[in-house]
C-alpha cells in the first residue's frame, strides 16, 4: 500500500472505472426502496465555485449513503441553461449564446466528474435543449387553454444596462447584482399563473405533508 496519496493517480483510476462501469446508473427495480436525490441545476457560467461544491458533496454524501442502504437511488444532473443570463454573457463576451452555454456546460460537466460525484450521466437534462422545453411549452399552452395563465401589467426590478428583469435577490442596495447599475421600477405587460384558484387546496393539503417542520 502506497503511503502517499497521488490524486491525479488514483482518482482518475477509479472515475474511469465507475464511468467504464455504469456504477451510478440507475434502472427500474420494483424490489427494492426508492430514493431520489436532486440537487439545484446549475446555471452554466463558465466555471464551478466552491458554493457549487458544497452543495453537490453534501448531495453526493446522502446518495453514496443511500445506496449503501440498499436503496436505489436516483441521482441525476442537469443544467438552468435558458433565457436572458446566457444572451447577455454572449453579448458580454462576443460570443454564440449557444456556443457560451454548450461550452461552459461541457467544462462544467469535467469539473463534476473530476470531483467524483456519483450523478447518473444517462439521465442528464439542460433546459436550452428543444428535448426539454418542448414539455415546458406544452404545459404552459395546457395552463393556458384551461384559464390558469393570464396577462396583465405589474411593476418589476429592471437594469437598463443588462435590459432585463430581476428578482428581488438580484438588487444589492438599489443596484443591479451584475453590473452595479442603478435599478428602476418599470411596468411592463406579463404572464401569470392563477396559482389563487388552488389556495384552499394547498393549504387543506398541507397536511399531507407528514414529517414538515410547522414553519
Amino acid at each position: 500500500m502506497k503511503e502517499k496519496y497521488t490524486p491525479h493517480e488514483i482518482e482518475t483510476k477509479w472515475q474511469q472505472h465507475w464511468s467504464d462501469a455504469k456504477t451510478f446508473s440507475t434502472e427500474v427495480n420494483r424490489q427494492r426502496p426508492e430514493y431520489y436525490v436532486l440537487e439545484m441545476f446549475p446555471y452554466p457560467s463558465g466555471n464551478l465555485h466552491m458554493g457549487h461544491v458544497r452543495n453537490y458533496s453534501i448531495g453526493d454524501v446522502v446518495a453514496r449513503f443511500k445506496a449503501m442502504q440498499g436503496y436505489n437511488v436516483l441521482h441525476p444532473m442537469g443544467w438552468d441553461a435558458f433565457g436572458m443570463p446566457a444572451e447577455n454573457a454572449a453579448i458580454k463576451h462576443g460570443i454564440h449564446p449557444a456556443s457560451w452555454t454548450w461550452d461552459n456546460i461541457a467544462n462544467m460537466r469535467r469539473q463534476q466528474q473530476q470531483l467524483g460525484l456519483s450523478y447518473d450521466w444517462d439521465r442528464e437534462v439542460a433546459t436550452c435543449h428543444p428535448d426539454y422545453y418542448k414539455w415546458t411549452q406544452w404545459l404552459f399552452q395546457l395552463f393556458y387553454e384551461r384559464g390558469l395563465a393570464y396577462k396583465k401589467k405589474a411593476a418589476v426590478n429592471w437594469c437598463n444596462d443588462c435590459n432585463t428583469v430581476l428578482a428581488n435577490e438580484q438588487v444589492v442596495n438599489g443596484q443591479c447584482w451584475r453590473c452595479d447599475s442603478i435599478v428602476v421600477k418599470k411596468e411592463l405587460e406579463q404572464w401569470f399563473f392563477k396559482i389563487t384558484e388552488y389556495a384552499d387546496r394547498l393549504l387543506s393539503d398541507l397536511g399531507e405533508l407528514k414529517g414538515w417542520p410547522e414553519r
